[in-house]
């Protein structure tokens, strides 16, 4: 198929791909930022695509039909581990609606799993994304599993690779991972996660300001670091040591805390431990907050601190939240892990640090502390768009699926 406006020929594509996943566009990131991000971009040059997703993780979802970012989302009504025949069974129906050319898996787990390996057989090809290490080292060693899920969830994720049309890894440790696990180089596509272009005018937007005040932003004489976390990529331990090391160095300096764990037990140790130590007038909690006004919350802080330890699971993830605080503008000191090297390699913004060593992050945020030129204007870097690795997943998609739009 020729484009008549540039000369260039465009690959061969499939019309219609479907998205499966096995959790809700929301709270967790992999169907909202990562699979609709792939999809808006892909809808965007031609392609009809959907996503059906079981929202076991957020029931007030369950049985929701809308558009999310302009891609229908579908999500089953039976939502419950227990009823997964049925779950799947919704899966499949919604499959059989839509007539699928291609099968994009958001995680080698779950429902969306099962559904995928039964649409294969009926032979609709198969790409699998994984974007973090699910089984064994991974999250299913962190999460209260039972037995039979973990090994259900490990067969899920070693099978596919070896099996699938296609792997799209989120992260180099994973792409590597997909190789050793038996697919081929070719087999695999590299895609680190990046932002919708809309979001990204908003983290970089100057003029923004949010309907809360934050008031505890607004201590006069004191300089503000900046936490964005959900508490999961580091211990409670290495934020108490790093702030007790910041506190001798630069006692004119609180660390701003939005965002905050599943069960609150991080927090309550850190709090625990800063106020015995005296260090908890040095904390500022903002807690959850909403995400457009992250951009307004960074420009009322000097530096924002990244950590993560060394870990499996911290290699093999891909930070959304680090590109998003990348995107406002603000110096970033990341601990030099997995993806956050090549985010910080690729688009600059920042320092990498020691992983697990509180004092080497204190030191490279005093260095930016003491640099006056170290504050960027938030900016749109096109490479930290969907928009811009659409084409190579565009390709990706026609190699594995030999459809033709014709």
């Amino acid at each position: 198929m020729s484009d008549a406006s540039t000369g260039s020929h465009r690959p061969e594509l499939p019309r219609r791909v479907l998205m499966l996943g096995t959790f809700a566009m929301h709270p967790k990131g992999t169907m909202s930022a990562r699979a609709a991000g792939i999809a808006r971009a892909l809808a965007d040059r031609g392609m009809d695509i959907r996503i059906a997703t079981v929202p076991w993780d957020n029931p007030s979802e369950a049985g929701n039909h809308y558009e999310y970012n302009g891609v229908p989302v579908f999500n089953t009504r039976t939502i419950a581990p227990q009823l997964a025949p049925l779950a799947v069974r919704e899966l499949l129906s919604e499959a059989q609606s839509f007539q699928p050319d291609l099968v994009h898996l958001f995680k080698p787990k779950g429902f969306g799993d099962l559904a995928a390996r039964i649409l294969r057989r009926r032979g609709v090809p198969v790409i699998v994304d994984m974007d973090d290490w699910e089984g064994d080292g991974g999250w299913n060693d962190r999460l209260p599993y039972s037995s039979i899920q973990r090994r259900l969830f490990q067969w899920q994720e070693t099978s596919w690779p070896s099996m699938a049309d296609g792997i799209t890894a989120a992260s180099r440790a994973l792409q590597q991972y997909a190789h050793d696990l038996g697919a081929s180089p070719e087999d695999v596509l590299y895609v680190p996660n990046q932002l919708g272009t809309e979001r990204a005018h908003q983290l970089a937007d100057s003029t923004h300001t949010p309907n809360s005040p934050y008031p505890e932003l607004q201590r006069p004489g004191r300089q503000r670091l900046l936490l964005y976390t959900r508490f999961v990529e580091f211990s409670p331990d290495f934020i108490v040591e790093f702030l007790r090391l910041l506190a001798d160095q630069r006692p004119d300096v609180d660390l701003v805390i939005a965002g905050r764990s599943a069960d609150g037990a991080a927090e309550s140790a850190i709090r625990q431990v800063a106020t015995s130590q005296s260090l908890d007038q040095k904390l500022i909690w903002l807690e959850w907050i909403d995400p457009q006004d992250l951009g307004w919350i960074a420009r009322q802080c000097r530096v924002s601190v990244v950590p993560f330890d060394d870990t499996l699971i911290n290699r093999s993830k891909c930070s959304v939240k680090l590109l998003e605080l990348l995107a406002t503008g603000i110096p970033v000191v990341a601990s030099s892990v997995g993806e956050n090297r090549e985010y910080l390699h690729r688009h600059g913004g920042g320092l990498l640090a020691r992983p697990g060593e509180p004092w080497a992050h204190v030191e490279r945020v005093i260095e930016l502390l003491d640099a006056a030129d170290s504050r960027r204007e938030g900016q749109i870097d096109p490479a930290m768009t969907w928009d811009r690795h659409a084409e190579p997943v565009e390709r990706f998609y026609s190699s594995r699926s030999g459809v033709s739009l014709a």
